[in-house]
């Protein structure tokens, strides 16, 4: 029986950053979004991993264990929605995320930081340039992209109250004392310039699991790279 998946972004990103993604997994799939994000842009966000995911716990109906798949934030949504409720989950795949097992220089670089604090006082359409600067390695889909990710940010801005109340809740997140009950895919991109990679090398290394480093990808790995990150995912499912 194949399960359905739930797609959880990263800090300060709304569904739509997705693209395409979703419909190419081939299976039923729910994006889910955090107050101060997207359509609740005008909502208070949490400051803790655990609130977000009671809160996405209530915008969704579960009729079975479902595979969560995380980015970053997202990735620590996921792994703590697997250690509170692991009968609802039925994989876990986390990409380019972090925990508190990490020194806070890999988690966010040092090179990042300064363009992360930058990317609050700019205007809207400088701001979602710098981003993907940070995030993504390919240049050819950087015009086409940035029209649609200047879009999202006008149509719903994220506040920067709410920027900083997702930092606090990622920066301090440290991992269930628990293991997650299904054996977690770790997934990472070489050339991110947001996290380090070796962050998702501790936390496989920490769960005794597997670690794919993609060669050249940037933060956003399902941007650069989706066919890579679907063959992955495909093969985790089949085990």
């Amino acid at each position: 029986m194949s399960h359905g998946w739930i797609l959880l972004r990263g800090l300060a990103r709304e569904c739509r950053y997705w693209g395409d993604f979703p419909e190419r997994l081939g299976a039923p799939v729910q994006c889910l979004e955090l107050a101060g994000n997207g359509i609740y842009h005008r909502q208070a966000s949490a400051t803790t991993i655990a609130a977000m995911v009671e809160q996405l716990r209530q915008e969704v109906r579960l009729t079975g264990p479902v595979n969560l798949l995380g980015l970053s934030m997202g990735g620590m949504i996921a792994t703590e929605w697997a250690a509170r409720y692991p009968q609802e989950v039925a994989g876990l795949v986390l990409i380019n995320s972090s925990c508190a097992l990490s020194p806070f220089w890999q988690r966010l670089r040092p090179g990042a930081q300064f363009g992360i604090w930058l990317a609050l006082l700019l205007p809207r359409k400088q701001r979602e340039a710098l981003v993907y600067r940070l995030t993504c390695a390919r240049p050819e889909h950087r015009h086409a992209t940035l029209q649609d990710w200047v879009r999202y940010a006008n149509q719903y801005p994220v506040a920067r109250s709410n920027f900083v109340r997702q930092l606090v809740a990622a920066a301090r997140y440290r991992l269930p004392a628990q293991a997650p009950s299904v054996s977690p895919l770790v997934l990472c991109s070489r050339g991110d310039r947001l996290v380090n990679p070796r962050c998702s090398h501790i936390l496989a290394r920490h769960w005794h699991t597997q670690v794919y480093e993609h060669p050249r990808a940037g933060h956003d790995l399902p941007h650069d790279d989706p066919e890579w990150v679907l063959n992955k995912l495909a093969s985790y499912v089949s085990r």
